[in-house]
C-alpha cells in the first residue's frame, strides 16, 4: 500500500486546474447509462462498417464477463478506497480491482486484436485509439483519487485477460463457420 499512498500523494501535489477538469469530464461523461447505449450502437455501426462482428461481440461480452468478475472481486477482496483528503470526488464502496479498468479493457482488447491482424491504417487507428482512450480512463481514475494505482493496474489485466479470451474464442467459432459453411471469415 506505500507504493499505491506514494503514487497518490504525488499526483495530489501535482494536480492542476486543466487536468482536475479534464479527468472529472471523462468520469462524468462514463456515468450516464445513455453512455453505455450510445456505445453499443456506436460498436454495431462499426461491425457493420468494418465487417468486424466477431471482433465486437467478443468485445461486448468480455466488457460484461471483465465487470462483472471485478465486482465479485471487489467484494471477496474489500479493499478500501483511497481516503477523501487525497480525492477529488466522492466515491464508496470496495475499490480493488477496479471495475471501469476492467470494462474499458475488456471492451477494448479484442478490437485494438482486430486492428492489430488487420494491420492497414484503419486497423492501427482503432488499436491506437483503443488504446489511448483506455489508458486515459484508468489514468483519470487514479489521478481523481477514486481508485488505487494498483486497483487500475488489476482492472487492466483481468480485462485484457478476459477480452484475449473472448477474441480468441470468437475467432475459433468463426473459423469453424467458415470451414462448415465454407464462407469467408469476416
Amino acid at each position: 500500500m506505500s507504493f499505491d499512498l506514494a503514487v497518490l500523494e504525488a499526483i495530489e501535489r501535482h494536480r492542476t486546474g486543466w487536468a482536475d477538469a479534464a479527468t472529472r469530464g471523462l468520469m462524468d461523461a462514463g456515468q450516464p447509462a445513455a453512455t453505455y447505449v450510445l456505445a453499443g450502437l456506436a460498436a454495431l455501426v462499426f461491425a457493420w462498417a468494418c465487417r468486424a462482428w466477431w471482433a465486437v461481440a467478443a468485445a461486448m461480452v468480455s466488457s460484461f464477463v471483465a465487470t462483472g468478475l471485478a465486482e465479485w472481486l471487489k467484494e471477496v477482496i474489500g479493499r478500501p478506497r483511497p481516503p477523501a483528503d487525497l480525492a477529488l470526488v466522492p466515491t464508496d464502496g470496495a475499490a480493488f480491482p477496479s471495475s471501469i479498468a476492467a470494462l474499458t479493457a475488456g471492451a477494448a482488447v479484442p478490437l485494438v486484436l482486430w486492428g492489430l491482424r488487420r494491420a492497414d491504417r484503419v486497423g492501427r487507428l482503432v488499436a491506437g485509439v483503443l488504446t489511448i482512450g483506455t489508458l486515459a480512463v484508468g489514468v483519470s481514475m487514479t489521478y481523481l483519487g477514486a481508485h488505487w494505482v494498483t486497483d487500475v493496474l488489476a482492472g487492466w489485466a483481468l480485462g485484457a485477460g478476459v477480452g484475449g479470451a473472448a477474441s480468441w474464442s470468437s475467432e475459433r467459432l468463426a473459423n469453424r463457420r467458415t470451414v462448415i459453411a465454407g464462407e469467408p471469415v469476416a
